[in-house]
Formats: C-alpha cells, sequence, structure tokens
C-alpha cells in the first residue's frame, strides 16, 4: 500500500473517532464545533483548477497551414511566439504526441522540434506515391 493511501486511512479513522466520541460527549461536540466553524465549506475541485489551465479548440492555430505559408525556419519562429499552455494544445489537439511523453516537459523548445517534426511527416505523407514534379511541362504530355 502506498504512503498516502496509508495516511488517508489513517485520517478516515481518526475522524470516525472524533464522530464517535462527539456523539457520546456533548461538550466535546461543542468544543470540536468551535473549532471547525472556521474551516472552508470545501476545496477547489481538480476540474476548476485545470479549467485555468486549458486552452479552447478555437484558440489553436492551424500548425499545418502555418507551416505550408512560412516554411520550416519562420515556422520555428511563428512557434516561438506561443506560450507553453498554447504549445501543449497544439499537440494536443493534432495528436502529435501518441505516447504523452511529451506531458512532463517544461521546454518550449522541445514543443517546438516536436510540432515541426510532426507536422513535416504529416505533410509528406503520401507523397511518395505522387509522381515527381517537373519544372517543364511538355506540350508532348497529356
Amino acid at each position: 500500500m502506498q504512503p498516502g493511501q496509508k495516511l488517508n486511512r489513517a485520517f478516515r479513522a481518526l475522524i470516525g473517532l472524533v464522530e464517535e466520541e462527539a456523539s457520546r460527549n456533548p461538550s466535546f461536540a461543542e468544543r470540536l464545533e468551535a473549532i471547525v466553524a472556521d474551516l472552508p465549506s470545501g476545496s477547489p475541485s481538480k476540474k476548476s483548477q485545470k479549467s485555468k489551465k486549458s486552452v479552447a479548440p478555437n484558440d489553436v492555430p492551424d500548425v499545418l497551414k502555418g507551416f505550408q505559408e512560412k516554411g520550416e525556419t519562420e515556422f520555428r519562429f511563428w512557434l516561438r511566439d506561443f506560450d507553453l499552455t498554447i504549445l501543449k494544445a497544439i499537440v494536443k489537439a493534432n495528436g502529435f504526441d501518441p505516447g504523452k511523453s511529451s506531458q512532463r516537459w517544461t521546454e518550449p523548445d522541445k514543443f517546438i522540434e516536436l510540432i515541426t517534426e510532426q507536422t513535416t511527416a504529416r505533410l509528406r505523407r503520401g507523397s511518395s506515391f505522387l509522381p515527381p514534379k517537373s519544372t517543364e511541362s511538355s506540350p508532348d504530355s497529356p
């Protein structure tokens, strides 16, 4: 059993013991009520804490379009303008990290490298099946 679980179990047993004593002893119950009355009613939920860090799907820039318009070098500079939460949202929205190894990253440069690498790979996908681009158009071709 993990130490956190042991501590949780011990606190629950302690609270049960205190409640039992408070039900038997009215003076103890009054003193306990006076102490507990100053405590806040609840803690903020994890969901509300996460919502502060999340980015709306509409706020995530289209990196495929950005890469095509700017080219690789300019694209990297463009990504540097975004903060870490937006870079994480780009990775998540586009599915650039299916193994979720980037969840612990804190350096924007790692995200920029991942986004650039994955964007390039997505844009090249299927290009091996296309005929090579010719610079000249011959009149004999149909």
